[in-house]
């Protein structure tokens, strides 16, 4: 028996009419079964291809055995087209399957324009070629067909022709942040007639491309991020250097704050009272500007707040004061910070007097949860006892990853080794929650032990039994001398520290 013209594609008039027959109806058996599986999970090309690909064979196999003519002939026909839309539909799906592994989104409107026209191109040859069908006329009917729908389907016409020519220009892609009129969203894709765009409330909008070729657009995305800006007004009487260096080291700690490029703080305008600052910081994600802009301002009233940076009034004014001061008297309140001193394991034993002159140095601060208190590889001239909340310590691992060491809570404290020893802090420590520590600087125990000498003993020997990250500068020494080496280490570094002499 004569092959037919898909067999002869794709071949098999090489072989046996059986033989070719049997390949059919398994090729046919296969894509079926396949595009019902990609039908119940996700797969690198759609099922569609597989169906015509199974239809085609099976077509084509019915063909080599019907022996009508008429019959045969379209039962050729027609699955020569099905067996080349098949292949158009299946190359196209793994076209963009490349496309998207270098791009992470990918847009389909030439995808379907190139299917839509190697389709109806199959069509016409394959009348052609089995029906001897003059497709001219059928040309000039489309043609005149096309002016009237055109002129039905202005509109229409005009967003699709706007899409075209987004694609072309590409103002944007899908994934980009962007403001369209007055709507801002992420765009998830361009159709024929509108680009879908999901707004920062997560409403999804199919905004009709041709109003989007007419208006000005504003793309959020590009690839140094986007920059961010809030304003505050703060006090004359602060020096305008040292408050954008607060304000720029906090900064530092807000995450999803861009380290590149670096945030900017400019003393903008002498104001009726206070000096106005802009702050800029940068964005590597358009969409969590509100989000961030919380931390920012959050964080900001935590850092004036302790550094008594005065936020004046009209624009709203900050009391930076210590209310329990207000509402204790002066000799209850400092019986109450000698109690937590006394918490502490190395200040335990020592005297009222002694405690007293540690607690006239004593200064409250109150963190904002995820601001970091004390950061590894800082110097360390302070230490702080725990009053409310609760902190994560942390230490940089090899490979810079952050390692999670422990949880502190009331009463817990730290800082305590790199105020004794003078070295750099080896371990960052951040707000879980809201905190309020105690901090004591170097000048206050500075004073304690020049006027009591023998203080420092009793405190070296309490922090010495728990200097265990020393191990290294004591690893030649005897295990049984270990105590006393790491005593005389500490006691040697806070004579030099504390100029003990």
């Amino acid at each position: 028996m004569t092959p037919t013209s898909a067999q002869t594609l794709l071949g098999l008039h090489l072989v046996r009419s059986d033989i070719r027959l049997a390949i059919e109806l398994l090729t046919g058996i296969f894509a079926a079964l396949f595009s019902m599986r990609l039908r119940r999970r996700r797969g690198v090309v759609r099922p569609v291809g597989f169906t015509f690909l199974a239809l085609g064979m099976f077509s084509d196999a019915a063909a080599e055995v019907i022996g009508s003519p008429d019959v045969r002939s379209t039962l050729e026909a027609v699955g020569l087209v099905l067996l080349l839309w098949a292949i158009i539909l299946l190359s196209l799906d793994l076209a963009e399957t490349t496309i998207r592994r270098r791009r992470r989104h990918f847009s389909t409107i030439f995808k379907d324009l190139l299917m839509l026209f190697t389709c109806a191109l199959v069509v016409a040859v394959v009348l052609r070629a089995q029906f001897k069908v003059d497709v001219e006329p059928l040309i000039a009917s489309g043609a005149v067909a096309t002016v009237v729908l055109g002129l039905a389907l202005q509109e229409t016409l005009g967003n699709i022709f706007s899409g075209l020519t987004l694609q072309l220009e590409k103002p944007f892609e899908p994934g980009d942040w962007v403001r369209i009129t007055n709507y801002v969203g992420r765009v998830l894709g361009i159709g024929w007639r509108s680009t879908t765009v999901l707004t920062l409330s997560n409403e999804r909008m199919e905004i009709p491309n041709a109003m989007i070729a007419r208006d000005v657009l504003t793309n959020f995305t590009a690839e140094d991020g986007v920059a961010d800006e809030i304003s505050i007004g703060i006090s004359y009487l602060e020096p305008p250097n040292r408050v954008r260096e607060v304000i720029l080291r906090a900064l530092l700690d807000v995450p999803d704050v861009a380290r590149s490029p670096e945030p900017d703080v400019y003393a903008w305008e002498y104001g009726d009272y206070a000096i106005k600052y802009r702050i800029r910081y940068w964005l590597e994600d358009y969409g969590l500007r509100d989000r961030v802009r919380d931390r920012v301002n959050t964080t900001l009233w935590y850092v004036l707040r302790r550094n008594s940076m005065e936020v004046p009034y009209p624009i709203r004014a900050l009391q930076f004061r210590h209310t329990r001061r207000e509402r204790e008297s002066e000799r209850a309140f400092e019986g109450r910070l000698i109690a937590e001193l006394r918490r502490v394991d190395f200040l335990h034993d020592l005297t009222d007097e002694e405690l007293q002159l540690l607690a006239s140095t004593v200064r409250i601060h109150e963190f904002g949860a995820g601001e970091v208190l004390v950061r590894q590889g800082d110097a360390g001239d302070s230490f702080f006892i725990i009053r409310r909340g609760t902190v994560e310590v942390t230490v940089s691992g090899a490979n810079g990853q952050r390692i999670h060491v422990a949880d502190l809570s009331p009463p817990a404290f730290f800082g305590e080794i790199a105020l004794m020893t003078g070295e750099q802090r080896n371990a960052t420590v951040r707000a879980r929650t809201d905190v309020e520590v105690l901090e004591m600087d170097r000048e206050a125990f500075t004073r304690l032990f020049h006027n009591h000498p023998d203080v420092t003993e009793r405190i070296g020997a309490v922090i010495a039994t728990r200097l265990t990250e020393r191990r290294d500068v004591l690893a030649s020494l005897p295990d049984g001398d270990g105590n006393r080496a790491r005593r005389n280490w500490l006691m040697n570094k806070m004579r030099a520290v504390f100029s003990l002499g």
